[in-house]
């Protein structure tokens, strides 16, 4: 269910509480990944809510901040999507916003991006006004509101915000001792509705390259064993195609020819499928804590693997429960993702806020570079065709960094992949 309840009253002064969350602070250069309106009648009553994930078409910035990912952004419509949806909601209304100066020139950039001429407008903004009167002595969001009693469960969601930010409002009116901002402009409702994309919704599935399917593609009849030399060699190739932690639709044909070449059946692929997540189970447990970039790590790989997601301790046991008779994997799984060569003397290069950290402290990007250094690798600051590795902090990033790799054909590894691989223990 969307939050849409009905139109608001257009012949009436109203207010519009905006809230968005952005990549940055600068909006030359970063873009909103999260944007909430409110309509309000004039007396802060609300008459709709709107919200939706913005694809920002680059990487996500600060996920500690805002707390997304470039995952919960994929199947999100851009900006230039609902950017007439915004301007309309906005039309004939006083905007409002906490830091207005900020909302506002966010809105210009991207309404500027999306070819439309509107505004900059003027906005009320209630971290101002609220202190410029008394209300408050604050002048942050949450603080403002703690002095208020006005309730703040999940600051930095931009709905959450908003809400917060319509009680502020609230309490400033009617207006006494500041001024009311002009309306924005007049902008006709737009004859359609782009579907938006909640923080709520589930995850798009990466149906087009998982390997749940290599199942139909494998002719080889089911029930045969796998030969030690063959699933060594496959679940080889598993860890150099999952190191980034994407697949694409040739790595997944090319899986499953070398598969039917080597005598893997379907069964057996399965098999060796649980055994390879059992592993990095095992990896990522073996210090006694699973971390929040771990268990998402595990999850990428349960979900590009095609298989269960629940964690055991004996992937026999595990391809019993889903083939429904005993299994044997080779041993060789217990190494999967293990293994990668030495990449001492290589050139590599970051891109992404970092998602390990060491002593539970998070690594920054001096931290990263150090320790790539310390284990002997070139540290390079920009993606070029010489280049040889980029890490991923987020293996879904559309930084400019990581669609370059991909057009150069650099290779690109997840974070933590990259720190076993080099030997760094990272929490």
């Amino acid at each position: 269910m969307r939050l849409f309840r009905r139109q608001p009253d257009q012949s009436a002064p109203s207010w519009s509480v905006v809230d968005i969350e952005t990549t940055g602070l600068y909006p030359k250069t970063d873009r909103i990944v999260e944007i909430a309106v409110l309509t309000l009648d004039r007396h802060a009553a609300e008459l709709s809510a709107w919200t939706t994930l913005v694809d920002p078409q680059r990487d996500v910035g600060a996920s500690h901040i805002h707390g997304l990912r470039a995952r919960d952004l994929r199947g999100a419509p851009r900006f230039t999507d609902v950017a007439h949806e915004v301007v309309a909601r906005l039309s004939g209304t006083v905007l409002v916003a906490h830091n207005a100066r900020f909302d506002a020139s966010f809105l210009h950039a991207e309404c500027m991006r999306a070819g439309i001429t509107w505004g900059p407008i003027d906005g009320l903004c209630t971290m101002t006004v609220a202190t410029q009167t008394g209300l408050t002595s604050s002048r942050s969001l949450p603080d403002c509101c703690s002095e208020l009693g006005i309730p703040l469960a999940a600051h930095h969601t931009a709905l959450v915000d908003a809400r917060a930010v319509a009680g502020i409002l609230a309490q400033l009116l009617p207006p006494r001792g500041y001024s009311v901002p002009r309306l924005a402009p007049p902008r006709p409702w737009p004859a359609y509705q782009v579907a938006v994309r909640l923080r709520t919704d589930p995850a798009p599935l990466r149906h087009i390259s998982a390997l749940g399917s290599l199942g139909s593609r494998v002719g080889v009849p089911g029930g045969l064993d796998v030969p030690a030399d063959a699933a060594t060699a496959y679940l080889a190739l598993l860890d150099r195609v999952l190191e980034d932690r994407h697949l694409t639709e040739e790595e997944v044909a090319a899986l499953a020819d070398l598969a039917l070449e080597w005598g893997i059946s379907a069964d057996a692929a399965t098999r060796l499928h649980l055994g390879y997540l059992n592993a990095v189970w095992r990896l990522a447990r073996a210090d006694g804590v699973v971390t929040d970039a771990e268990l998402h790590d595990v999850e990428i790989v349960a979900e590009l693997l095609g298989v269960p997601l629940a964690p055991v301790d004996d992937a026999a046991a595990a391809a019993a429960a889903v083939m429904g008779r005993p299994a044997s994997p080779p041993a060789a799984v217990v190494s999967a993702t293990s293994t990668g060569g030495d990449l001492s003397g290589l050139t590599v290069c970051f891109t992404g806020e970092s998602v390990c950290t060491v002593h539970g402290e998070p690594l920054s990007r001096s931290d990263q570079e150090r320790l790539a250094r310390q284990a002997g690798l070139i540290v390079k600051s920009s993606v070029s065709g010489r280049l040889d590795i980029l890490v991923l902090a987020d293996p879904d990033s559309q930084s400019g960094k990581a669609r370059k790799a991909t057009e150069l054909g650099v290779r690109r590894i997840a974070e933590p992949v990259f720190w076993r691989l080099v030997g760094v223990s990272v929490d």
